[in-house]
């Protein structure tokens, strides 16, 4: 596995409509936030997903998981600390940590791949050859 040596984190402000009655974030939001930090990932890089789509290729999640370690609330500030790992030839590995005032609440990962044409490729696009060259 190649690490890329980037981590970004995200910031996200925990909104009411993404919890339950007890104010708890709803486990489906996880990840929904995991998307944002993705995004927000390769747009500190200066690498735009939208960039990547025009050029043809398209990045499927193929698994995903989460660990819930603590609840986080409405009112909170989560930041997300996003890393990305490469698997091999074909697949991606995001690893993702969500602290709230530095308490680590959840954890999770999703594997990518690139497809061209609805296919898996080995080419990478040109925003993605310049974090792994």
């Amino acid at each position: 596995m190649t690490p890329c040596n980037h981590t970004h984190t995200t910031r996200i402000e925990v909104r009411y409509a993404e919890t339950d009655q007890m104010g708890v974030v709803h486990h489906a939001v996880y990840p929904v936030w995991f998307e944002l930090a993705r995004t927000d990932y390769f747009r500190s890089l200066g690498a735009s997903y939208l960039e990547i789509e025009k050029e043809g290729f398209v990045s499927p999640v193929l698994k995903l998981e989460v660990q819930y370690k603590r609840p986080t609330h409405y009112g909170e500030f989560v930041d997300i600390e996003t890393t990305l790992t490469r698997k091999g030839a074909l697949h991606f590995v995001f690893d993702y940590k969500v602290f709230v005032d530095g308490a680590l609440c959840t954890t999770g990962s999703s594997v990518h791949c690139f497809l061209k044409n609805g296919q898996p490729t080995r080419e990478l696009p040109q925003q993605v050859k310049k974090i792994f060259p």
